[in-house]
């Protein structure tokens, strides 16, 4: 196939992220080998913050693909790449304190981090199944081994083998359902499996069966109800800054592909796929809120929180295309807040008994900057304005609201009001509980102090102005210059 040289500059420019991600990861691994370990933590977030740069300089396109059409790179991917190695920049500003006060500095976590954003962004802008297959496989290797990490925990090791087993078996699901698609269109591109339209009506419960087993491997992957068990156990069990990043990156990057997805195939016209993904949403939010507000465990607070905060997420989707927008806002925002919260977390935990509830009593006069800190997150997650968690979620019940989703839209905002009850739970403890002398002793030092100040200040910020995030958005979903033709 020809191409003029201009055709390879564009080319090496727009795939310059995954492949400086890739030299950073490389060089990471070199460095753990020389004993290089005390760099790692900066050369990490610094390759994150490079590669975020690289995604954003080439001027915007409509829809530029590479690699025989397999991976999108113009369009929204450039922001996908910003948001996910964001993600990986937030969990550094924890990462390393919590590790060192585990008395565990195992190295080996950076490089992997580097490798899982990596997988991240290949599904998320992932033009083809096998690509999708590709990325989550890739980051899912790396979240088992960030599960697993504490080799001689009890608790760690019981969170890597479920989660292992588990995905694993959601993974047979998804593969299946590609199979299936495979097999009734003849491609795994998504262009081209939704031009087949015509194949697809004629073999509608083919369709069905095969989009109902991909979906419900990435059901798993967002722990939506009933895919939801190995949340609870996963998240307690993993050091605590890497569950808040995989609460938050995985979850961005498969509800991208996810979307990506249905909605190249125009799913809002299958009404039975349409329904499936509302009743997984309403279903998670009722059990998320319900089940966390019986918990005394703050990481397993958490963890079902997040199962709720899936179905808001899901009730967006179910808008289509409409609401796709709201999907990546409302996923941007979660990660400052789950991370910074999960990083509040890991900052107080010397042993898993440090995030019992009961240990907080009174942390508000002991530690008043760090209680204060998560009551910020914990009043954003609760949806309270004028916090971006309230915009996040406005934008989700707007999107529903307008498909016609008004009552999984009202049955969202009837579980808000639970999920603010077990939030202020917590800052009712801090601040109201009676104990003179908390059992948690938290402190911050610069790093972990610079990076609750940064997510702090999102929060407010983009809470009163929340176009700062969906300005982009929205022109990067519809580009700024004529599209430009597939490469290679």
């Amino acid at each position: 196939m020809s191409f003029n040289p201009a055709d390879i500059v564009n080319f090496s420019v727009m795939i310059a992220p995954l492949l400086f991600l890739l030299a950073v990861g490389l060089m990471l691994m070199l460095m753990d080998v020389l004993k290089a370990h005390s760099s790692m933590p900066l050369i990490t977030g610094l390759g994150l913050a490079g590669a975020a740069i690289l995604a954003i300089l080439p001027e915007k396109v409509t829809s530029m693909q590479a690699f025989y059409g397999m991976i999108e790179v113009g369009n929204i991917a450039p922001l996908n790449i910003v948001f996910l190695c964001l993600s990986g920049v937030f969990t550094l500003f924890f990462l390393p304190d919590y590790l060192s006060r585990q008395n565990k500095p195992i190295y080996d976590v950076y490089p992997l981090l580097i490798f899982a954003i990596v997988g991240m962004i290949m599904m998320a802008n992932a033009s083809d199944l096998l690509i999708t297959f590709i990325g989550l496989e890739t980051f899912s290797i790396a979240l088992y081994v960030f599960a697993a990490l504490f080799k001689r925990d009890e608790n760690s090791n019981e969170a890597g083998l479920k989660y292992f087993l588990l995905g694993a078996f959601a993974s047979a699901f998804l593969l299946l359902g590609i199979s299936l698609l495979y097999g009734l269109t003849g491609h795994t591109n998504l262009n081209d499996i939704a031009a087949s339209s015509s194949k697809i009506a004629e073999n509608l419960p083919l369709f069905y069966t095969g989009m109902g087993l991909f979906v419900i491997g990435f059901l798993f992957k967002v722990s939506a109800f009933p895919f939801h068990n190995w949340t609870p156990d996963v998240y307690t069990g993993t050091p605590t800054p890497l569950a808040g990043f995989m609460a938050t990156g995985s979850k961005m990057a498969a509800f991208i592909a996810m979307g990506t997805v249905l909605i190249k195939m125009n799913f809002t016209t299958y009404e039975k796929l349409v329904n499936v993904l509302v009743v997984a949403a309403v279903l998670s939010m009722i059990y998320g809120n319900i089940v966390a507000v019986r918990q005394k465990n703050l990481k397993r607070m958490l963890a079902y929180s997040s199962i709720a905060h899936t179905g808001y997420v899901l009730l967006g989707l179910c808008a289509g295309k409409a609401g796709f927008i709201a999907v990546i806002f409302y996923m941007f925002i979660y990660t400052i807040m789950n991370i910074g919260a999960f990083g509040l977390v890991g900052i107080a935990e010397r042993t898993l008994a440090d995030t019992d509830m009961d240990k907080w009593k009174g942390l508000g006069a002991k530690a008043p900057y760090f209680a204060a800190a998560m009551a910020l997150f914990l009043f954003s997650m609760a949806g309270i304005p004028p916090f971006a968690g309230f915009m996040s979620k406005y934008q989700v019940f707007i999107a529903a609201i307008h498909s016609g989703q008004i009552i999984a839209a009202i049955i969202g905002i009837l579980t808000s009001v639970i999920a603010a009850y077990y939030y202020i739970y917590l800052i009712v403890i801090m601040y109201f509980g009676k104990n003179e002398s908390p059992e948690v002793s938290p402190g911050f030092n610069l790093t972990t102090g610079l990076g609750v100040g940064v997510l702090a200040v999102l929060i407010i910020l983009f809470g009163v102005l929340p176009s700062l995030v969906l300005e982009p958005l929205t022109q990067f979903m519809s580009g700024t210059i004529s599209a430009v033709a597939s490469i290679f």
